[in-house]
């Protein structure tokens, strides 16, 4: 009796630990793609249009440590807006791993009207 106690307490203790380092993980890569997706962004308002050489290594970086199932969307481009969407798709793919009944889509226009 004690040794299936003892068993399912290791058993709940490492499932914990797990979740724990994928939230962790996500919470990490999510940040590292908001840092990179906002200095983008201000590229794109201020009209730059081709990515600085460092800017593109610290994106290789920042890729590179993800999943391959996440990854897998990014394509290395001088193009500001073609690597805006690489990492919109990346965070994309990012929130699905983390909650696998995530959608990202625009709400029922009828629900709009109803509510207001």
């Amino acid at each position: 009796m004690i040794d299936h106690t003892s068993s399912r307490i290791e058993q709940q203790l490492s499932a914990t630990i797990r979740n724990n380092r994928r939230r962790y993980a996500f919470h990490t890569m999510l940040k590292a793609t908001d840092r990179i997706l906002w200095l983008l962004e201000e590229m794109n308002r201020d009209g730059v249009k081709t990515v600085p050489k460092r800017v593109r290594a610290d994106i290789q970086r920042t890729v590179e440590d993800m999943p391959e199932n996440i990854r897998e969307p990014f394509r290395d481009t001088t193009v500001v807006q073609q690597t805006l969407d690489n990492l919109f798709e990346i965070q994309e793919r990012l929130f699905r791993w983390r909650y696998p009944d995530w959608h990202d889509w625009d709400p029922d226009p009828e629900m709009e009207t109803a509510a207001s």
